[in-house]
């Protein structure tokens, strides 16, 4: 089947092959079906504005986090760039602000793990030891230096998780800063980080 996704906008993490489409269609676009996705909730009325304009080529479906809708199994290279990776979904922090915990469920679903080396997991730090070593070690066979641009919790640090990722030698680390809350736990991990020989280049803010 050939099967068109389309992007109300392009980003870092927007797939680059011919079949994936920022905007409308071309006079050649030529599909069995066409999956809208949204990321954005403020993309959602260009979303509804393309599903108009392709459902001449094709029947058309919309989908993504913008509409709440759950999260299957990660397929590598079909709605994100290939290197960005998701190895589990769901949080069980029931923020107030988020709506991972409602889309996703609080239980962490850890996923079969696929090779890539921006990890944009929900809460990678939640999952399994077992499941948090694999996905190391699925890194660590990587040509690239891994990101961690999904965010990581700082109250979840463990020293054991520094030491991995201490070899792993991360080109980016991103941890959340949502409320008063995470300001304690995420002082103690720069701590810990800058003992491991990690460098705090930006300082930290709300």
């Amino acid at each position: 089947m050939k099967l068109i996704r389309v992007f109300p906008q392009k980003t870092n993490a927007t797939p680059t092959d011919e079949l994936a489409y920022i905007g409308g269609p071309t006079l050649f676009s030529e599909a069995d079906a066409v999956h809208i996705s949204v990321t954005f909730s403020w993309d959602l009325p260009e979303a509804e504005r393309l599903e108009r304009e392709w459902r001449r080529i094709a029947p058309v479906s919309i989908g993504g986090p913008a509409t709440g809708q759950r999260g299957e199994d990660f397929i590598p290279g079909l709605y994100l760039k290939k290197g960005y990776v998701i190895t589990s979904r769901g949080c069980p922090n029931r923020c107030w602000f988020c709506s991972v915990w409602r889309r996703e469920g609080e239980a962490i679903r850890e996923l079969p793990i696929t090779d890539g080396w921006n990890v944009l997991d929900d809460n990678l730090l939640a999952c399994s030891e077992g499941h948090i070593r694999a996905v190391f070690a699925m890194l660590g066979r990587q040509r690239r230096r891994p990101f961690f641009t999904g965010g990581l919790e700082a109250a979840q640090l463990k020293p054991w998780h520094i030491e991995e990722l201490a070899k792993l030698k991360p080109a980016e680390m991103f941890f959340a800063y949502d409320g008063p809350e995470d300001r304690e736990p995420l002082y103690e991990a720069g701590k810990l980080l800058k003992a491991a020989g990690f460098m705090i280049c930006h300082p930290l803010r709300s």
